[in-house]
């Protein structure tokens, strides 16, 4: 199955997107910092600790990789659908839903791996930066940072599999722009915002939400895979 993965990721030229992943990340990060800024002489400052500041820049980070992931998912699966160049790779002396399998756990594999470096990089981009720029009000310490390693992991699981659910869309038309629009969507409902009893509240912050929407993505790759020899290559 790795080399399988491999020989797709080679073949799809995906280490071409490290760069946008890159700039990606540094575009978080600055549009959040430019917000603080701009904040910096309001009586209330935009963000009072670390946790406020990583609040908003995982709401980007989320929508962002959930529709970078789209991109890669019409690249692996939906496009070859719709040009119909699926059809010589199922001539292959390889088993149809091992292939399938092998491009979906590499789109779940770059949602996972990229949030957890996005995260990671802006950590600690605003570990070195707030000392001299104070973009948050407290101090941010190696502890605040440590203490969000678990829930950024499960966070990470989560929208990787939430990721794997616009391939359902897609196929239906096998269109690229539905596969992406659908992204989209998904991404900022997941964190839209709702108020409750005077708060507000992200609808990721409802453990139920992101949970069932991930399991709700496995099952669309599993039956994408199950069913990968009865679908219409046409």
């Amino acid at each position: 199955m790795l080399k399988l993965m491999k020989l797709e990721y080679k073949k799809h030229r995906l280490s071409r997107y490290i760069k946008n992943i890159v700039i990606c990340i540094l575009a978080i990060f600055f549009i959040a910092a430019l917000m603080g800024w701009g904040s910096r002489n309001e009586i209330e400052p935009m963000y009072p600790d670390y946790a406020d500041f990583m609040s908003l820049a995982n709401i980007f980070i989320r929508i962002v990789f959930i529709c970078f992931s789209s991109v890669i998912l019409s690249r692996l699966v939906i496009d070859e659908y719709k040009n119909k160049t699926i059809q010589l790779l199922f001539t292959y002396p390889l088993k149809r839903k091992k292939l399938m399998q092998a491009k979906l756990l590499i789109v779940f594999v770059f949602c996972f791996v990229s949030i957890i470096i996005a995260t990671f990089i802006i950590d600690l981009l605003i570990f070195w930066i707030n000392p001299h720029i104070y973009l948050v009000e407290k101090p941010v310490k190696v502890n605040d940072i440590i203490s969000t390693v678990p829930s950024t992991i499960i966070g990470a699981l989560m929208m990787a599999g939430v990721s794997l659910i616009p391939l359902f869309f897609g196929m239906r038309k096998k269109s690229v722009a539905t596969t992406i629009t659908s992204s989209l969507v998904i991404g900022f409902l997941i964190n839209a915002t709702i108020s409750s009893g005077g708060e507000t509240v992200s609808l990721y912050e409802i453990v139920a939400i992101p949970g069932v929407l991930c399991l709700l993505g496995l099952l669309i790759g599993y039956l994408a895979i199950r069913k990968v020899d009865s679908v219409d290559i046409a």
